[in-house]
């Protein structure tokens, strides 16, 4: 009798190729390419990230524009997402957000403007124009 593992569901997300982890710092340019996760502390300008996850112990002070945004801690700045950006529970966020999609949790903390982009034209014009605010 033959029998056959099951397939453990895969994950739709990539673990992050970049890692600040918890009790680190870093102040200055990270260029990222794929997902930078954020478990520590960053100040300073993120470049080329397609995500970013911001974990519960995490702190970002940084204005970003990135593809895709999931926030469990604690953000300063501003956030511009071409498609979703996600606020989990707990998350503390002081600062402008714009996406496509904005999903907020209940228990979540924020100060500041949500807009929400139109996809299409929009999303594609907010990169294409670096003189646009």
């Amino acid at each position: 009798m033959m029998k056959f593992r099951q397939r453990q569901p895969q994950d739709e997300t990539p673990p992050p190729n970049t890692l600040i982890g918890v009790s680190s710092s870093f102040r200055g340019t990270l260029m990222v390419t794929g997902t930078l996760r954020i478990d520590g502390e960053f100040e300073g300008d993120i470049l080329n990230c397609e995500r970013l996850e911001i974990g519960e112990h995490g702190i970002m002070r940084a204005d970003v524009e990135v593809r895709e945004a999931v926030i469990r801690g604690r953000v300063h700045g501003n956030v511009r997402a071409m498609s979703t950006i996600e606020m989990k529970a707990g998350a503390r966020v002081e600062g402008d957000v714009s996406a496509v999609s904005v999903v907020m949790e209940q228990g979540v903390h924020f100060v500041g403007r949500c807009t929400m982009l139109e996809t299409g034209s929009e999303a594609v014009e907010m990169t294409s124009d670096p003189r646009r605010p």
